[in-house]
């Protein structure tokens, strides 16, 4: 869309807000120097689109053209301002008093609706017909008001804005298509993606162009010019302070519009959802837009609250730890180059990060698997940078030098490859080579160079007993000590992936600047863009952390409580399988919950009868809680003399809520498809209704192309008659997994809104901070500690609005600590 067809589509009644919006948006930068001013004009903008002001600019002004005029216009109009303010500072005397900052923000919201509600009302009757100069000085005068206003109670006042902001314009819009739509396919769930779908906005294709909303850089966009004054090819938007000044009309028309688009959308998806029905665990209660008001609304304020209050951050300890894994880092690459230059020499010198490299390697001369008659070379000449600062005197030293990798080894086995037929060497491909190989003995220094130091490397002949750990790198090299060697040196690579891993993802970007605030903390952004529902985050995802046994370095401990304050960390016990559990009615599920102990034990006890039998005759037990003085149980416990049933077992668990097939269960145990389907037999034998259940969402999902969670959320598939086998397959696994899932986030949701609405928990001064999926972290007070605890567990326990609707119970764990790490 060009300048001249953005400018034709206005319609003079939005030109007001556009001119206005600039306004608001330079007064507010100028005196607040912070980011969230841009949103909050936005919203302002919003506000005074609803209403469909009807006022018609005659002309333009600058803002010191206004001061004069606005004092005037405040005097002439302000008493229709004055009951609003007259509440207001009545509030803010009582604020003085003690009244809760809650109450607060929520009287300011009140009179902020008040004052714009006057504003409007003056803008949109007849009698007054304002000119251009008098609404512009009474929108300047009501934005020097707000400004005083929040420059006298920043702390409250700011607040309110932030909260509205983020609620208003991360709540509502996209918000809305994900209860009615959670599997978009096409254009996501931005503004501009939303507004130029014509069945989102149910109108017809050509009407996208008049309401379609377009993006700055689509309109503002500009080549970068070189050096040589010729046009670059990236594109550029100016700071939005340029913008304004010297592309003003079109900026007036690119803020109404994308106000016009906003509000057009916000009708169209509220029309929708309030069309569709709500049921709630098979009880008709309304319509979806019943639910958005229920719980993803105020949902969406604890979000804001949380991702404001933010996680501090132990700076020092990451740095420490940073250190450690830089050494280590070198320490197994080094480890890696020196094995593998005893073979090719020029090793020495590759980049241990690329695969390309790598690849040469292990397998230099294998033939593509998709390609038929194209082979890797056996021998590639690679240009490397250049490490060695020893040269002949007045030469320079080149920046790269050229090496020559060729493969160390002949007929090296592999079933990973990669799409485009070459073997992967990604970390789960290295790992299979090298099987299971112990850390330290990744990290113990050796001399690999045994005709210089007449001396044995690290394999002695006593470690050459037990090799069924070793993957196939162990027979390919020739098994004994020059087999260890190998997978112990792949072993190396794999921890160097594992290593930048953390680095990259953890270590170093919660030190960054532009993540953690002066104070340390960091504020993650918190979504509901999962097509389950459940939260995800960014910048950074502090739901991302590694998994506890290969959390090596810790880094959930340098998740702190502020001095005098404690984390608390509460997580449900196998959610999701309580949830099939439910969702099913399944008896044997049920009653092995009710039971208590360990799950996955008893799983594998109704699965094998040689188990039930030892049982039975008391050569195992399930469980064992030492009693003083013991230090062993009597008899072994299930899951140590039959740890491959119960591992079994409890993949099997998992992935039977996850909707995995036999075939799928086939890959992840190395077994033929008829034993995996064998032993799924052996699952479903005392669980027939979960089977039934299953083919139940399958049937939902073949006939309405949708499942439900149980508060009554959607997953919309494409239509299965359309769909190929492949697609089918993923469709049908979906359908069983969306209900588990989402309702698992359903339970979360509440629990966090429980949580949230506790005034006990407010009065002790405790904050939700972050969610992980079922875990939740609260900060507070160090003497309130114990009882928030178990508020907290009393709350998750029972998520909906004090009880549990559920047919079995939900078990929560909870920890009282310093750091993340210690809460675990």
């Amino acid at each position: 869309m060009t300048p001249n067809q953005l400018k034709g589509l206005m319609n003079p009644k939005w030109r007001l807000i556009g001119l206005m919006v600039p306004s608001f948006m330079l007064l507010f930068q100028k005196f607040l120097k912070l980011k969230q001013a841009y949103h909050l004009t936005t919203r302002l903008q919003m506000a005074m689109l609803k209403m469909r002001m009807n006022a018609h600019p005659r002309r333009q002004y600058n803002l010191h053209q206004l001061e004069h005029p606005c004092l005037r216009s405040l005097k002439m109009h302000g008493r229709h301002l004055v009951p609003s303010m007259k509440k207001f500072w009545w509030l803010m005397m009582s604020s003085q008093l003690g009244v809760s900052s809650s109450c607060l923000l929520r009287s300011t919201e009140i009179f902020s609706m008040h004052v714009t509600q006057r504003l409007l009302i003056l803008m949109l009757n007849k009698r007054h017909q304002l000119a251009m100069e008098r609404s512009r000085a009474l929108a300047y005068t009501l934005a020097l008001l707000v400004l005083k206003l929040i420059l006298e109670m920043a702390r409250h006042a700011f607040g309110w804005m932030c909260w509205m902001v983020d609620r208003m314009s991360l709540w509502s819009l996209p918000h809305f298509l994900k209860i009615h739509q959670s599997g978009r396919l096409d254009g996501g769930y931005s503004l501009e993606g939303l507004t130029n779908d014509h069945r989102v906005m149910g109108v017809v294709p050509k009407e996208l162009q008049k309401i379609g909303k377009r993006s700055m850089k689509t309109i503002f966009g500009r080549k970068k010019i070189k050096k040589d004054g010729s046009e670059g090819k990236i594109t550029a938007i100016e700071p939005v302070e340029i913008l304004q000044r010297e592309d003003r009309e079109l900026w007036i028309c690119y803020s109404s519009l994308d106000s016009m688009s906003t509000l057009r959308l916000y009708e169209s998806l509220k029309s929708k959802l309030e069309r569709k029905p709500w049921t709630f665990d098979g009880v008709p209660r309304g319509s979806m837009y019943d639910f958005y008001e229920e719980y993803w609304r105020p949902f969406g304020a604890v979000l804001v609250k949380m991702e404001t209050a933010g996680m501090l951050v132990d700076r020092a300890y990451l740095s420490k730890i940073e250190k450690v894994a830089v050494a280590q880092r070198k320490l197994a690459a080094d480890k890696f180059r020196k094995w593998a230059s005893k073979y090719c020499p020029d090793a020495k010198y590759m980049n241990v990060n690329s695969d390309t490299q790598i690849r040469q390697l292990f397998f230099g001369g294998i033939e593509n698997r998709c390609k038929p008659g194209e082979f890797l070379p056996t021998s590639k000449a690679i240009k490397v940078p250049n490490d060695e600062t020893a040269v002949a005197e007045g030469k320079k030293v080149p920046k790269y030098r050229t090496i020559e990798l060729f493969s160390i080894v002949e007929d090296l086995k592999t079933d990973i490859f990669t799409a485009s037929g070459w073997p992967s060497v990604s970390g789960d491909a290295l790992r299979n080579l090298a099987g299971k190989v112990p850390s330290d003995l990744v990290y113990t220094t050796d001399d690999v160079n045994d005709d210089e130091c007449g001396s044995d490397s690290e394999i002695s002949d006593c470690d050459l007993e037990d090799t069924s750990s070793y993957g196939t790198a162990y027979e390919a090299f020739g098994g004994g000590k020059k087999g260890k060697e190998a997978c112990h040196a792949i072993a190396a690579l794999c921890e160097i992936c594992s290593i930048d891993s953390l680095i990259s993802n953890f270590i170093l970007p919660l030190q960054g600047n532009h993540i953690s605030c002066k104070e340390g903390r960091i504020h993650c952004s918190l979504n509901i863009n999962t097509e389950t529902g459940r939260l995800s985050a960014r910048t950074p995802n502090l739901q991302n952390q590694p998994a506890l046994e290969k959390d090596r370095y810790k880094i959930r401990q340098a998740f702190v409580a502020a001095p005098g304050n404690t984390l608390i960390v509460a997580d449900y016990g196998q959610l999701e399988l309580r949830i099939l559990a439910h969702l099913a009615d399944c008896k044997s599920m049920l009653d092995a919950f009710k039971a208590g102990g360990d799950f996955h034990s008893r799983t594998a006890m109704n699965m094998y009868q040689h188990i039930r039998e030892a049982v039975e005759e008391e050569r195992v037990i399930l469980e064992w809680h030492p009693q003083p003085g013991q230090e062993k149980p009597p008899v072994p416990l299930l899951k140590d003399a039959f740890g491959a049933e119960r591992r079994k077992a409890k993949m099997l668990n998992f992935s039977i809520a996850y909707g995995k097939t036999a075939h799928g269960l086939a890959r992840d145990w190395k077994v033929s498809v008829k034993e995996a389907k064998d032993t799924l037999k052996l699952w479903y034998s005392d669980r027939k209704e979960v089977l039934a259940w299953q083919m139940k969402q399958k049937e939902l999902a073949q006939e309405k192309c949708e499942v439900y969670t149980l508060l009554g959320r959607s997953r919309r598939f494409p239509n299965m008659a359309y769909a190929t086998s492949g697609q089918r397959g993923h469709i049908e696994r979906a359908a069983i997994n969306a209900p588990v899932q989402g309702s698992a986030a359903d339970v979360a949701m509440c629990a966090m809104l429980e949580i949230d609405r506790n005034t006990h928990l407010k009065e002790l001064g405790w904050t939700l901070l972050l969610q992980v999926h079922d875990e939740v972290i609260l900060e507070g007070p160090s003497e309130s500690a114990e009882l928030a605890k178990s508020i907290v567990v009393e709350c998750m326990s029972k998520p909906f609005y004090g009880t549990n609707i559920l047919n079995v119970d939900l078990a929560v764990d909870a920890k009282c600590a310093q750091n993340w790490y210690a809460a675990k």
